[in-house]
């Protein structure tokens, strides 16, 4: 059962982001480290606009699409929730079935990790059944983002931006104060090592990163032709499609990550960023 001390003592890994910011790129690093994913059979097959693979379990998107569906919305439409709506009745078919899929999935595992952006959402939910985990939330540039939502979806600008503001401010929220590494889509591209390193110690186990196996996985797996858009934040600043907030909440989590340095591998959240981020929403 869920909560159950066997349970208790597993690694956990939460995979937060926003779509199209690299999360799937990110949880197959985390597989490649060690990270358990469930059976490749139940995944989510490779499509069109994510050849490599999403290394999401498909019953994890079908569990959030139904939490968000049953207070009237979508991954791109999300719901306002009230106030301790995890708790509402209307949710208890849904939690059987994710407490019955976590311990048929996961229950044998001794780490392991799941991601699907819808997360950053629905994450309440699942830290009832699931308190002691640790999150890893990429990032990427709400521009590119953008761009490639318009490519796949034909959303524009500004829908792409507000969601992204959306799911970007959930998932820091529903993970302040917990073990969390923030850490950016371009910086695994641009340097893979270091963005291993950090995860690796994230994990606790610092060594796995210099195995050259591991590394020589990571360095096939990351294709720099797959990042189609790549946007500097002089031209993020000057883009008129993007709306402020999104700019200024990426900004400042881009100078936050750099100001606190590298070496700040297991950073918790704190009350004081999010004041931080209240207030250059104003801008």
């Amino acid at each position: 059962m869920v909560g159950s001390p066997e349970m208790g003592r597993q690694n956990i890994v939460c995979v937060l982001g926003m779509h199209r910011s690299g999360t799937s790129l990110l949880t197959r690093i985390l597989n490649l480290i060690g990270v358990y994913l469930g059976p490749e059979h139940d995944m989510s097959q490779p499509k069109f606009g994510n050849p490599r693979g999403h290394w999401e379990q498909s019953e994890i998107m079908l569990l959030n699409d139904a939490i968000l569906k049953a207070f009237g919305g979508s991954w791109d439409a999300p719901p306002n929730f009230p106030p301790g709506w995890e708790c509402a009745p209307l949710l208890d078919d849904v939690k059987q079935r994710t407490q019955t899929f976590i311990q048929d999935t996961f229950g044998e595992a001794e780490m392991w990790g799941w991601k699907d952006p819808r997360n950053c959402l629905t994450l309440p939910l699942w830290q009832q059944l699931l308190p002691n985990m640790r999150y890893v939330l990429c990032m990427r540039n709400p521009v590119d983002v953008a761009h490639s939502l318009a490519h796949r979806d034909s959303f524009s600008a500004g829908k792409s931006s507000n969601l992204w503001v959306r799911y970007v401010e959930s998932g820091l929220a529903h993970s302040d104060g917990q073990p969390r590494l923030i850490l950016f889509y371009e910086d695994l591209m641009a340097d893979w090592l270091t963005e291993l390193r950090r995860l690796t110690a994230f994990l606790g186990m610092p060594e796995r990163a210099e195995h050259p196996e591991l590394q020589d996985a990571v360095q096939k797996f990351i294709e720099q032709g797959l990042q189609h858009h790549r946007t500097s934040l002089v031209q993020t600043v000057a883009n008129t499609g993007i709306t402020s907030r999104a700019k200024a909440l990426f900004i400042t989590q881009r100078i936050s990550v750099n100001f606190a340095g590298k070496k700040s591998i297991s950073r918790t959240g704190k009350k004081s960023r999010l004041k931080t981020l209240l207030d250059f929403k104003r801008v």
